[in-house]
């Protein structure tokens, strides 16, 4: 039985935390990888980690008062999935942002792929526990698939939007669509595997959020010549922060000397029309 690595007395670095996650689970290294230390010093001593969908400032300000000075995000920091930031160093945001990492002494972990490329998939897995689909999987499927008790596309959209909190998804097809067999593709579906998704044996695809005028608008066409079909789109965050709550219940495990939390983030959307569940 392979031994636990020998900890040293105190709290530990960010880099120490992030070669824990990386050597733990088995998961292959990827040639290139998005997954690494985006902002602040790898030497930085940690004092707590917060987990979070997307490192936004309002995100960053609610570690720093909770004392958590690793951000472990889904997204990282700079509006970049590479967080390239070649072309954003000029604007006042960035400096903003760079400037309130640099004052709480903080640094920011983009950890996306290895939650993916995990057994199981640590998004997946948070996603289902969220919203009480453990036990919904369709069997001899992949992961993401599921079989609920028969409803309504509408029924549907304000179970999701109540256990979400999600004021803001936006639904395609007739509200009175009888559904109960479900896809979902959590955070960004790409425009292929949603056409593909949307053409299985599916009642509804649920993902986070798509191209409108590819996924959506092939969902829309194809429901228009009669298919019988439904597409849910929560919004990216609200189909993630699952996933970063069960990320958190991980990294309890692998940092013991610091505290370590999910947090969630205020719904960046509001529409005028008054929303009730």
């Amino acid at each position: 039985m392979p031994q636990s690595p020998i900890r040293a007395a105190g709290p530990p670095t960010a880099l120490e935390i992030v070669d824990r996650i990386l050597a733990d689970g088995g998961v292959a290294a990827r040639p290139r990888t998005i997954d690494r230390i985006v902002a602040g010093d790898p030497t930085t001593f940690v004092t707590g980690v917060a987990t979070m969908a997307i490192a936004s400032l309002d995100g960053l300000r609610a570690a720093a008062a909770a004392g958590r000075n690793l951000v472990v995000a889904y997204d990282g920091p700079f509006w970049s999935e590479t967080d390239d930031l070649e072309r954003m160093t000029r604007y006042p945001g960035f400096a903003a942002k760079r400037d309130f990492l640099r004052a709480k002494d903080m640094v920011v972990l983009h950890l996306r792929e290895h939650l993916r490329d995990r057994v199981p998939d640590v998004i997946s897995l948070g996603m289902a526990r969220t919203l009480g689909w453990e036990d919904r999987r369709a069997p001899g499927c992949e992961a993401d698939r599921f079989v609920l008790p028969p409803t309504t596309l509408l029924g549907l959209a304000r179970e999701l939007a109540g256990r979400l909190d999600d004021r803001t998804l936006r639904v395609v097809g007739d509200p009175q669509l009888a559904v109960s067999r479900v896809a979902a593709s959590w955070g960004n579906a790409a425009q292929l595997p949603t056409i593909r998704l949307f053409n299985s044996e599916v009642d509804v695809v649920l993902c986070g959020y798509t191209r409108e005028w590819e996924a959506v608008e092939y969902a829309q066409d194809m429901i228009a010549t009669g298919l019988k079909k439904g597409l849910i789109l929560l919004g990216h965050a609200k189909s993630v922060e699952g996933g970063m709550r069960a990320c958190a219940e991980w990294l309890t495990t692998l940092v013991p000397e610091v505290p370590v939390e999910f947090l969630a983030q205020p719904e960046p959307y509001w529409t005028p029309k008054p929303w009730s569940r």
